[in-house]
C-alpha cells in the first residue's frame, strides 16, 4: 500500500463530512498541525442539500441551544445566517405554533429563546465553509474503507482509502454516521462491541416544498407532535428561500398522507384553520420526499472494558434520536464541546474522558426521549418500568402549560434544551402546575353544571 499523506508532528483524521465531522474537526484544529476530513459524499459548494443526507429534505430544526453551541464554536456564523436571509424567530406567539402531547402552548413571555431556521443544505453549507477557511484543515471527497490498526500496540495508526492508499494520524474521529462500522471492526480487532440500547419508533416522513403566498402566514415555525390517540404530526420551517418545507410524519409504523392534497387535508385536521387554510393556497415545489427512521440507537461505548487507543466516535455514530425530536444537529454541537473540554485535558485517555461526557450529554435526553416514544408514541421494546408513571406525571404538566405561559416558557426552554438536558420541573413549578390543574377543573365543573341547569329550566 502507497502512502497518500506524510505524518506531520500531530495529524488527526475525520472520517464523515455532516455537521457532526465538521465540528469535530473545527475542535481538532486547535489541538493537531493538520486535519484531513474524508467524505465519499460529493461536497456542493453551494447551500442546497445533498443525496446522502436524505433528512435534509424534510423539516429539519436547529434548536436554540444548537444555534448557541454552533455559535461558540463558529464566531460569527449566526449574523452571516440572518445577513443570507435565514429567518431568526423570537419568542413571540403569532410567530410559533406550538403543540406538545395535544396541547397547543402559550408562547411570548420570555425573550430568551431565539431560533435560527436555516434549511439543512445551507447550515451545512455555512459551517463546511469555514471550516474549509481553516489553516491545517483539508476536506478531501474521498472514501475511507476502514482504519489501519496495529495488534502490537493495540492502537488505530490511520485510515486506509478505498483505493489502497493509507494516511497515518494520531487520531481518527468516527463521524461516519449511524451507519457506523466501528463496532464490527473493534470485534475483528479483539475488542467487545459496545451494547446497543434501541428505542423502534417506526418514524415515516413525508415531505413538499411549498410556496405560500405573502402575508398569509405570520409564523414562520408550525410544530405538532403525534399523540398516543393520533400517531400523525407535521411540522412546517420557512427558510431563507421564502420556500416553507412542510412535513407529514407518523410514528409508530403509522403512514403519513403521500400527496400534498392529503397532506392539506391533514393541516386541516391537526391545525389552526388559519394556518391549514394558508397551506392549500400555497404552490408544491419539486416533488414529495419519503424518509423512514425505523429505530432510535444509542452505542454505549463508555461502559466498554477495553478500547483501542488512536481512534474515537463522534455523533450519530454514538448516539441517533427520533428526528422528530429535532435535537440531531443540537446534540452533535454539545459533543463538539465534549472533544474540545475531552482533549484540553491531553490524550491521555481521551477516548474514556469524551465517553463518559458524551454519555452524560446523553443520558437525559435519552430518557427524556425514550418515555415520551414508549408512552405517547407506539415505540417497541423493552423500557424501564418508570417510563410511564414519569409520563403521565409530565403530561400533567404539559396540560397545565397550555393555560399558563410561565409553564409553557419553561417547557420551551427545556425542549430546546437551552437552560438543562434534564426535563424535571422544579418543585416550585410542579406545585404551579397542580394549582393550574385543579383551577381548569374546577371551571369545568362549574361549565358544565352550568349548562345542565340550563337545560333543567328550558324543560
Amino acid at each position: 500500500m502507497r502512502r497518500t499523506h506524510e505524518l506531520s508532528s500531530k495529524q488527526a483524521v475525520v472520517v464523515g463530512g455532516s455537521i457532526a465531522g465538521l465540528c469535530a474537526a473545527r475542535v481538532l484544529a486547535d489541538h493537531f498541525d493538520r486535519v484531513i476530513l474524508y467524505e465519499r459524499d460529493e461536497l456542493p459548494d453551494q447551500p442546497v442539500n445533498r443525496s446522502a443526507i436524505p433528512q435534509g429534505q424534510h423539516v429539519h430544526l436547529l434548536m436554540a441551544r444548537g444555534a448557541q453551541e454552533l455559535e461558540e464554536l463558529f464566531p460569527g456564523l449566526l449574523h452571516d445566517m440572518a445577513a443570507s436571509g435565514v429567518p431568526v424567530i423570537r419568542n413571540r406567539r403569532e410567530l410559533i405554533h406550538f403543540d406538545a402531547a395535544g396541547h397547543v402552548l402559550e408562547t411570548g413571555l420570555d425573550d430568551k429563546y431565539v431560533a435560527y431556521v436555516p434549511s439543512r443544505g445551507h447550515l451545512e453549507w455555512q459551517i463546511r465553509k469555514r471550516v474549509s477557511a481553516m489553516p491545517g484543515i483539508e476536506i478531501a471527497h474521498r472514501a475511507v474503507a476502514h482504519p489501519q490498526y496495529d495488534p502490537a500496540a493495540e492502537r488505530v495508526t490511520g485510515v486506509v482509502l478505498d483505493d489502497g492508499d493509507v494516511t497515518p494520524a494520531d487520531l481518527v474521529v468516527d463521524a461516519s454516521g449511524r451507519g457506523s462500522r466501528l463496532p464490527t471492526w473493534l470485534q475483528q480487532w479483539g475488542f467487545e462491541r459496545p451494547r446497543e440500547d434501541s428505542v423502534q419508533v417506526g418514524v415515516t416522513y413525508a415531505s413538499h416544498r411549498v410556496k405560500i403566498p405573502d402575508g398569509m402566514m405570520p409564523q414562520k415555525m408550525v410544530i405538532v407532535g403525534a399523540t398516543r390517540n393520533r400517531p400523525l404530526g407535521m411540522g412546517m420551517l420557512f427558510h431563507e428561500d421564502g420556500i416553507w418545507m412542510v412535513t407529514a410524519f407518523g410514528v409508530a409504523k403509522a403512514e403519513p398522507p403521500r400527496g400534498f392534497a392529503e397532506v392539506c387535508t391533514l393541516a386541516d385536521e391537526l391545525l389552526p384553520p388559519e394556518i391549514s387554510a394558508a397551506l392549500r393556497a400555497g404552490t408544491p415545489v419539486g416533488e414529495m420526499n419519503v424518509h423512514r427512521y425505523p429505530t432510535s440507537k444509542w452505542r454505549r461505548y463508555e461502559r466498554i472494558n477495553k478500547f483501542p487507543t488512536g481512534i474515537l466516535p463522534f455523533g450519530d455514530a454514538i448516539a441517533s434520536l427520533n428526528p422528530t425530536f429535532g435535537q440531531g444537529v443540537t446534540m452533535a454541537a454539545l459533543q463538539a464541546g465534549n472533544l474540545r473540554r475531552a482533549l484540553a485535558q491531553g490524550m491521555d485517555n481521551v477516548m474514556w474522558r469524551l465517553a463518559f461526557r458524551n454519555a452524560k450529554t446523553i443520558w437525559p435526553v435519552w430518557m427524556m426521549n425514550g418515555a415520551a416514544d414508549h408512552t405517547e408514541h407506539g415505540a417497541q421494546g423493552d423500557r424501564p418500568w418508570w417510563y410511564r408513571p414519569a409520563y403521565e406525571l409530565f403530561t400533567q404538566f404539559v396540560a397545565a402549560a397550555e393555560t399558563d405561559p410561565v409553564l409553557a416558557e419553561w417547557f420551551l426552554s427545556r425542549t430546546s434544551l437551552l437552560d438543562s438536558l434534564y426535563l424535571v420541573p422544579t418543585p416550585r413549578l410542579i406545585g404551579r402546575a397542580m394549582r393550574n390543574n385543579v383551577k381548569q377543573w374546577v371551571a369545568g365543573r362549574k361549565s358544565r353544571d352550568g349548562e345542565v341547569n340550563t337545560l333543567d329550566t328550558v324543560a
